[in-house]
């Protein structure tokens, strides 16, 4: 369990928790974060096959279905056939960097998070207006069809589609239909968080 993490400079560590349904933006704005504000990405574990254009240890760390197992997570997931989780190790790894970083989590994720580091998590739900949209964001990240089909046939797929009225409390809902608006949006939030 993770309890308070502050340095010696009693600096609030914070995380902002990125989540929503495949393909509406989370690393785009993860990207964002970091390019801009300088903010590291937790760099999260799966046993899904790597993409082309990820970097093993920087997309993610890729695992067999028996390394993952050995494992120890702050929370973890399974999406469709393949497993998802974040460590305590990469959180501490990514806070040694900046007391600000963010983590891109299956929604059904973020309420270990918010459980376990109440004021220091603040998350942020990506959504889009015409959910259509999300299948052509996938084709245009390279994704197979017949994968693409598959996840957004599955349950966690439809799942991620709405928060819980227990997270919709916590969340921050951020349209991501125009970048624009979004990158405008984050950058009032990263003022916000750093004025904390």
């Amino acid at each position: 369990m993770i309890v308070d993490f502050k340095r010696e400079s009693n600096i609030l560590q914070r995380i902002i928790i990125i989540a929503g349904p495949s393909g509406v933006g989370k690393t785009t704005v993860s990207k964002y974060l970091t390019e801009k504000y300088n903010i590291p990405r937790v760099v999260t574990h799966t046993t899904r096959p790597i993409r082309q254009g990820e970097i093993p240890g920087k997309s993610y760390y890729f695992e067999t279905d028996e390394s993952f197992k050995k494992l120890h997570f702050f929370e973890h997931v399974k999406y469709g056939e393949y497993q998802y989780g974040s460590s305590k190790e990469a959180l501490e790894k990514a806070w040694a960097k900046n007391d600000l970083v963010s983590l891109i989590v299956e929604t059904d994720g973020v309420k270990s998070y918010l459980e376990k580091l109440g004021k220091q998590a603040y998350f942020i739900y990506l959504t889009v207006s015409d959910f259509s949209v999300l299948k052509k964001r996938l084709l245009g990240r390279g994704d197979k069809a017949s994968e693409i089909d598959k996840r957004l046939n599955s349950f966690e797929f439809k799942r991620d589609l709405h928060l819980s009225d227990e997270l919709a409390k916590k969340a921050h809902v951020l349209n991501n239909d125009n970048w624009e608006k979004t990158a405008k949006e984050l950058d009032k939030i990263v003022k916000k968080l750093e004025n904390k």
